[in-house]
């Protein structure tokens, strides 16, 4: 009984217990277990984060992304080259007069062929990553575009009217239309006339549409004979004008085209692609569904995804891009043959159709003034699909397969342009306006506004991507 009454009395007995009762009261706290590594507060701290990012494998810069939450993936920088060493505007190899007026031919440029498209560039002293911004050679206005034609075509000098010497040969516009009411005239300069075989065909197409053949060729294209007045798309023609009378020199023929919105012709294709998605068959291959992931996100917000490099061609400077090539069910559209392991595709009025249109889309022709009423409705869809399995997509060009961020999106050019066609000597002109030979359509534009819309879209479209391209570089 003495012993506990001396053990109270002694101060330092009195303490040592009381130390001991502290840890052993808390164990609310498991947090307070042993340490899991003695060693390393020995460590510095630059010797402890490099242990630890050597241990989970990452550099620098991914610990950067880490921790951002986000990935970056490696890009071709562009190579810097001085504007005095380069040719602006393009140089003309040769040339030959039809019908009063002089045509030429370039064969210095790139043209748009075999999955890739080119425009014109320059150095930017304002971007730091890009460091080019996109140009335009004159004239500075809607007109025949330098690169997406054929070779084979010779244009004025105004960069209005086309011409061959060879076989059905196209061009296309340098700005197209992707929603509104717009309104052109052709002027047909040299056409079905007895004297002679020259013949043109005129309408509106999309990029994929061949430019080795003419308008209406393929389902991308829809266009106007001027042999009897009959419209053709697929290469299928049908009767539209009044007792076949066609056109010939010296007639203007005017265009109208409706679009809806985007916004609304987003809508519509979200559906389809909903529709498609319930009703096939086909299961998803390893990976194809992260990669429907990534391309909806791509589409988000209506993104705008250009992936361009500049390069160097023939002493002058200019954007190189991935072009839109015809996919397996428009192929099949135009010809719709059984192949060994796929299954022919045909397009029927009484059935839906196979690939998504544009609601309320509508092309209506005149004849010098004179209404020939709705020439073709319900187009086809130049916008990307963006579903869950869409089959359209799936096989999509062996081009945009190469570069997974570009395909099944939209890098601004997808559309609708003027298209037009000649053949031996044929001689067809663009008038977009504002000075039409008759009364442009009430509430429609003509077309030559379109041209200011494009090129604010062209240098907003690179603000962006600088302002994207300085922010990743940033992580290196």
């Amino acid at each position: 009984m003495e012993a506990p009454t001396q053990a109270k009395d002694d101060p330092e007995t009195s303490e040592t217990p009381h130390r001991f009762e502290t840890p052993e009261a808390a164990p609310i706290e498991p947090q307070v277990a042993p340490v899991k590594e003695e060693p390393q507060p020995k460590e510095s701290t630059s010797n402890a984060t490099r242990s630890k990012t050597k241990a989970e494998g990452l550099s620098a810069s991914e610990l950067k992304q880490k921790i951002a939450n986000i990935v970056v993936h490696p890009r071709l920088k562009p190579t810097p080259f001085d504007s005095e060493n380069f040719e602006m505007e393009p140089v003309v190899t040769s040339e030959y007069g039809l019908v009063g007026q002089r045509f030429v031919q370039f064969d210095d440029l790139p043209l748009n062929k075999r999955g890739f498209k080119y425009k014109p560039c320059r150095p930017n002293k304002l971007f730091s990553s890009n460091l080019y911004s996109t140009a335009d050679h004159a004239p500075h206005g809607v007109r025949v575009s330098y690169f997406d034609r054929s070779s084979g075509i010779a244009c004025s000098e105004a960069m209005d009217a086309i011409t061959t010497q060879n076989g059905w040969l196209s061009a296309r516009s340098n700005v197209g239309v992707r929603e509104g009411k717009w309104y052109f005239e052709y002027d047909i300069l040299n056409a079905n006339k007895d004297s002679d075989k020259s013949h043109v065909r005129i309408g509106i197409a999309r990029k994929e549409a061949s430019l080795e053949a003419p308008v209406g060729f393929d389902g991308y294209g829809y266009g106007l004979r001027d042999l009897n007045g009959q419209k053709i798309t697929l290469s299928r023609p049908k009767p539209y004008m009044e007792n076949d009378e066609g056109f010939t020199s010296g007639d203007t023929i005017g265009f109208l085209i409706e679009l809806p919105s985007l916004e609304e012709q987003r809508k519509h294709n979200e559906q389809f692609a909903k529709e498609l998605h319930q009703t096939s068959k086909k299961r998803k291959r390893a990976g194809q569904a992260a990669a429907e992931e990534e391309e909806k996100k791509l589409n988000l917000h209506q993104n705008i995804v250009r992936d361009q490099i500049p390069i160097k061609y023939k002493n002058a400077l200019y954007f190189e891009q991935f072009e839109y090539t015809p996919t397996k069910q428009m192929d099949h559209l135009l010809n719709p043959v059984t192949v060994f392991g796929e299954k022919a595709i045909l397009e029927k009025t009484d059935k839906p159709p196979t690939l998504p249109t544009i609601p309320k889309s509508k092309i209506t022709m005149f004849k010098n003034g004179k209404s020939h009423g709705i020439m073709f409705e319900n187009l086809y869809s130049f916008l990307p699909l963006n579903g869950d399995n869409d089959t359209a997509a799936s096989d999509a060009n062996t081009k945009q397969q190469q570069n997974p961020a570009y395909r099944n999106t939209d890098d601004g050019s997808l559309g609708y342009y003027p298209m037009m066609s000649a053949f031996s000597n044929g001689v067809v002109r663009l008038n977009p306006g504002p000075d039409f030979k008759f009364p442009v359509p009430q509430g429609s534009r003509p077309l030559c506004e379109r041209y200011e819309e494009r090129v604010v879209e062209e240098w907003l479209y690179d603000l962006v991507d600088e302002v994207e391209a300085d922010y990743l570089d940033s992580f290196e």
